[in-house]
């Protein structure tokens, strides 16, 4: 009898501050962070299953069994600063490749502060323990405290030495995050490929400009002397690897002015408008028409845009008389196309209006291409469009009408096709004739292939007596 109350003195401590130190970890461990532009809060359940949890409200979780021991590790994402984030997307530390080494450093000084809290809640709770079960003395108070800490630490020593973050490519779903595994699979591997894709595509742009040195030798082929120089780009979809593209081509061709034909962003988000941040860095003058997936938002951010004309009235550039009309429904936040009712009105309105006037411009912007194909002929010298993604040029009655396909090879979803769509875009060769007056001599077709392992270039002479398609190829 004796022995069994030794037995209990000796045992009901270390068992009271065992559960003291549990209760309060799993209490109180629940902590806020603010990591960058998220407020996420980071909790742990001991005795719980031995996974790691990232739980992203309302759309479900994601868990993946990562450990052995018997913890369970919480991550839940409570709010995203959305300005806070387009901050940091588009800052120089993204270019400068400082954001992993920022993330890293930030992660760890959560990891850090974390820990702390509960091998403090683990002492605290010890302690409480045993003052539940009658102890007082402090130095007894003490030695339970500095127990369940360094229990604590051997758990999490166990935690760390077997933490597998592999076990994230077999993930388990819950809600609705269940049904789109595959979107994350898509967002990784596009980031994945971005960075190196963006080389290759500056890096192709530069030999660009070489390759066509070396077609001087075909005497009237090689490089055409525009007095103006036109750079077309168009349904950029969000993707900077068409800015690197852009930026190569401004810097080697010596471009005057920049046309875009609309659809600069997917969805029209305040996050995506921040890409109008790499249009300033161009120096240009950049004249843009809207696109079904542009939006208020981003035709606003487009105004507040050093060198950005949106157009409205006609605009002159470099002696070039440019006009143009946004896309329908441009005026909501939702890509779906006008209809070709819709569409046919606008064409005929804008032939209604055009005809009227004595003074036509040189390019007319428009980003449908069902609205350029049914402006009438001979109008305008140049209709430049879009939306398509199929770079094309062709000449009726005295109009060229120049699609630029896609310049951002259709944003991230042209990571994921199985054929993808090349990076593409125009060169509008202006050149003043005897009286003057500027005239389209030839476009050039530049096209980006096979991630940026190739391009092509397909010149289009416009000159009396050489209107055909397809002129000129050179494949690299």
């Amino acid at each position: 009898m004796e022995q069994r109350k030794k037995n209990r003195s000796r045992y009901l401590p270390v068992l009271f501050a065992f559960l003291g130190s549990i209760v309060f970890v799993n209490l109180f461990s629940g902590t806020d962070y603010r990591f960058f532009s998220l407020m996420v809060k980071v909790h742990v359940l001991l005795g719980g299953a031995s996974q790691t949890r990232l739980v992203l409200p309302p759309v479900g979780e994601i868990r993946a069994h990562t450990h052995w021991f018997p913890v369970q590790l919480t991550a839940e994402l409570r709010s995203v600063d959305l300005n806070s984030l387009r901050h940091t997307v588009f800052s120089p530390l993204v270019e400068d490749g400082l954001v992993p080494e920022l993330v890293q450093k930030g992660a760890v000084q959560i990891i850090l502060h974390f820990l702390l809290k509960q091998v403090f809640l683990a002492f605290l709770g010890a302690i409480c323990g045993l003052f539940v079960l009658g102890v007082r003395r402090p130095r007894r108070l003490l030695q339970g405290g500095l127990a369940a800490m360094m229990v604590l630490l051997i758990i999490v020593g166990v935690v760390y030495s077997t933490y597998n973050l592999e076990a994230f490519e077999r993930v388990e779903y819950e809600g609705m995050i269940e049904a789109a595994p595959w979107v994350l699979s898509m967002v990784r591997d596009a980031l994945a490929q971005v960075e190196e894709l963006g080389q290759r595509v500056q890096n192709l742009a530069s030999n660009l400009y070489s390759a066509l040195q070396r077609l001087e030798e075909l005497g009237p082929v090689g490089l055409v002397e525009a007095d103006v120089l036109v750079l077309h780009v168009s349904d950029i979809h969000n993707n900077p690897v068409a800015y690197n593209f852009a930026a190569q081509v401004v810097e080697n061709f010596g471009v005057d002015v920049i046309l875009d034909t609309g659809d600069l962003t997917d969805w029209g988000t305040a996050l995506e408008a921040e890409i109008t941040k790499r249009i300033e860095r161009l120096g240009l003058p950049y004249i843009f028409v809207s696109g079904n997936h542009d939006s208020p938002q981003v035709v606003q951010r487009l105004l507040e845009t050093p060198h950005a004309v949106v157009l409205g009235p006609p605009v002159t550039i470099a002696g070039l008389h440019i006009a143009g009309a946004g896309d329908l429904v441009a005026g909501s936040y939702l890509p779906t196309p006008a209809s070709q009712e819709e569409l046919a009105a606008l064409a005929e309105e804008i032939n209604t209006t055009w005809e009227e006037r004595e003074e036509k411009p040189h390019i007319f912007l428009v980003h449908n291409h069902r609205v350029a194909e049914a402006i009438t002929p001979g109008l305008f010298p140049v209709v430049a469009y879009g939306h398509t993604h199929l770079w094309g040029v062709r000449q009726v009655d005295g109009t060229v009408y120049s699609n630029a396909g896609t310049t951002g090879a259709a944003g991230i979803r042209g990571f994921q096709s199985k054929e993808p769509l090349p990076y593409s875009l125009s060169l509008l060769y202006f050149v003043r004739d005897e009286a003057g007056n500027l005239r389209l001599e030839a476009v050039d077709g530049v096209h980006v292939t096979g991630l940026g392992q190739s391009f092509s270039l397909q010149r289009t002479f416009v000159e009396h007596g050489r209107n055909s398609g397809g002129n000129v190829e050179l494949t690299l």
